[in-house]
């Protein structure tokens, strides 16, 4: 006996009875439902297009935001760059400036001496002031009659650079070499070039 025989008349009067009460599907039925699975694909589809778009567009603000931020970074480091560049620059002008004016005025040497001299303790005794020995030529014929010989001595020293002196005293030495106060300046700024490279 095969599956079918096995049913029982009344099982197939109820499936023949069940298939006879559907009523047959008309063109217009057909439209209805083959509307409603547009309906329902576009709606999918279109739920699908959105969440694709949003993230795509996160992908893309992520970007951007890396970009921005790299953007950012790149002119920060340029700014300390170029910052530096003109810090270097203005140095080197500086260090020009005060070179040629060294050599066109050498007797601004006096200005020096005369604050370093002013800086140094009244109480200090046998102090020598190095200089170096152009500088001290200028120097001697106008400080001779004003100096205490007793008390400062005038040293040539071909160490000094032009421009600047060393005062040595029992109490301790004040730098007013150019070097040390190029150096002094160049602190302020927050760089660490030396007067002469």
């Amino acid at each position: 006996m095969s599956g079918d025989d096995r049913t029982t008349a009344f099982e197939r009067w109820e499936v023949v009875e069940l298939a006879a009460s559907q009523p047959e599907p008309t063109a217009a039925t057909l439209e209805d439902d083959l509307e409603a699975l547009r309906s329902q694909a576009h709606a999918q589809g279109y739920a699908a297009g959105v969440e694709s778009g949003r993230l795509e567009a996160e992908e893309s603000c992520s970007r951007v935001k890396q970009l921005a931020e790299s953007f950012a970074n790149t002119l920060d480091n340029l700014d300390f760059r170029l910052a530096d560049m003109v810090l270097e620059l203005a140095l080197d002008v500086a260090r020009q400036v005060v070179a040629g004016e060294l050599a066109a005025r050498p007797e601004r040497i006096l200005d020096v001496v005369n604050l370093a001299l002013k800086q140094m303790a009244e109480s200090t005794r046998e102090a020598r002031l190095l200089m170096n020995p152009e500088d001290a030529a200028l120097v001697r014929p106008r400080l001779e009659q004003v100096l205490d010989k007793n008390r400062l001595r005038i040293v040539e020293d071909a160490r000094i650079v032009r421009g600047g002196c060393l005062i040595e005293t029992s109490q301790g030495d004040l730098d007013a070499t150019l070097q040390a106060r190029w150096r002094q300046v160049v602190q302020v700024l927050g760089s660490n070039r030396n007067w002469i490279e």
